[in-house]
């Protein structure tokens, strides 16, 4: 049975390793855009059980950075069990909070344009390397997976701040 987000329909399984950096990308210029606006209510949450623009582009930027490196740490260690990345502290504690959308914009295309070529670099075997990953059900999946997360969370919260 194929594993689909029930909000925006993205298939993990479908993605191969050749679409993910052209498409993270795209994310990371859909991103860019908005954050770019002069909006001044990027920073304004819509209600206040939804993340602001910021918040989810800082969720995003923090997502390329932190999946990039489980994406090594899975190269190097055999079934390695990241640690959580805890965004809801981050937010907590105001990390997201006074960040500059046009460095924050910069910061998701460099971050996206890592992942991708780190994801290029990789041969279908380093791929196919086990990580367990604790989300959405905990379970063994591979570095394929995980790279295709990444691309699940630039796209599905692209929709989140054009909405």
């Amino acid at each position: 049975m194929a594993e689909v987000c029930e909000v925006c329909g993205f298939e993990w399984d479908a993605i191969s390793a050749g679409e993910v950096p052209g498409r993270l990308a795209a994310a990371a210029d859909g991103f860019a855009t908005v954050l770019r606006s002069g909006e001044r209510s990027l920073s304004q949450r819509p209600q206040p059980e939804v993340w602001s623009q910021i918040e989810y582009g800082c969720h995003v930027r923090d997502v390329m950075f932190n999946l990039r490196d489980r994406i090594v740490v899975g190269l190097a260690e055999d079934n390695p069990t990241p640690k959580a990345m805890f965004t809801d502290v981050r937010i907590e504690l105001g990390l997201y909070a006074g960040e500059d959308p046009l460095r924050l914009a910069d910061e998701i295309v460099i971050g996206s344009g890592l992942l991708g070529r780190t994801v290029t670099a990789l041969d279908a075997e380093a791929l196919a390397r086990p990580i367990f990953y604790g989300w959405p059900r905990a379970t063994t999946r591979n570095l394929l997976w995980v790279a295709a997360q990444a691309l699940h969370e630039a796209e599905h919260h692209l929709d989140d701040v054009r909405r």
